[in-house]
């Protein structure tokens, strides 16, 4: 699998970004029109999302769009050894995550499914300090070795967890040396609380709260959507304000859990096109 990830990644590599936009196009047809993979998912929660705010033919649009921005990820990605992710990314408040960065404890980024991350984590390793993230092992071995490679050659680096307390430890280091921790938060996760999430109950990942409690630093969220294949703007908001009262734990981290939801929902009502509706947020 390494081996045949490398050739795929080389081939496209090849390719102009013009071709690499209608590749991505030809794809999103098959993938949405003809076979409808994951559609109707899709729509389901585009109606959770903005109930009647939107008509059915916008839901569809943006659910296509969607669609289409995921599939020109994947291709800027594999492509990015011959067209590197970060080369036409404009960056916009980038002071806040330098204001942040100066108070010498490290940052956490707060990030979730929207756009190419990716390109985003290039360009922020690149522009302001390194970027590591905990993240799962991705399919077989050789799948993994690929994506470890192509992630770290692009400037996302991965805190490994072999056994309990790395993924902890991990952030630790990387906030003790100043540098950024990517926490993606916008994934459903088994035994966790039901939080709103766009006026519905869904199941919210409330361990960035419950580790920012025991190891605090500044939190920015930072986002990135798309101009065009292979360029993208990355907007870094204000840091954010969150509660640390004594011996109020769990209501804390439920609060500022709820603080992450309503900070993804403001930022994805921006730009719904461009955030992964194939999720199964509210299951």
């Amino acid at each position: 699998m390494y081996y045949l990830m490398q050739l795929l990644s080389r081939t496209l590599g090849l390719l102009s970004p013009k071709s690499l936009e209608r590749l991505a196009a030809t794809l999103t047809f098959i993938v949405f029109d003809l076979f409808r993979l994951r559609r109707a998912l899709m729509l389901k929660n585009l109606d959770r999302a903005f109930g009647t705010s939107k008509t059915p033919a916008e839901k569809l649009t943006i659910a296509r769009a969607a669609v289409f921005n995921f599939v020109q990820t994947l291709l800027e990605t594999l492509a990015s050894s011959r067209h590197p992710l970060a080369r036409d990314v404009e960056v916009r408040g980038g002071e806040h995550l330098k204001a942040a960065l100066a108070k010498g404890q490290g940052v956490y980024v707060l990030c979730f499914h929207m756009g190419n991350w990716e390109a985003m984590a290039a360009k922020v390793s690149r522009e302001f300090a390194p970027v590591y993230a905990v993240m799962k092992t991705i399919g077989s071995a050789g799948m993994n070795r690929f994506v470890e490679e192509l992630r770290t050659a692009n400037g996302l680096y991965w805190i490994k967890r072999e056994k309990k307390g790395d993924g902890f430890r991990g952030i630790r280091d990387v906030l003790n040396r100043g540098e950024i921790v990517g926490f993606i938060i916008d994934q459903a996760r088994p035994g966790e609380p039901r939080l709103p999430f766009f006026g519905h109950p869904a199941k919210t990942n409330t361990s960035f709260a419950a580790i920012w409690r025991r190891m605090p630093a500044p939190i920015v969220p930072v986002h990135i959507h798309r101009l065009g294949f292979g360029r993208h703007v990355v907007s870094c908001e204000p840091e954010l304000q969150l509660v640390h009262n004594k011996g109020q734990v769990s209501e804390d981290i439920l609060q500022n859990s709820q603080l992450f939801n309503d900070v993804v929902e403001g930022i994805v009502r921006q730009h719904p096109e461009h955030y992964f509706w194939f999720h199964n947020r509210w299951k």
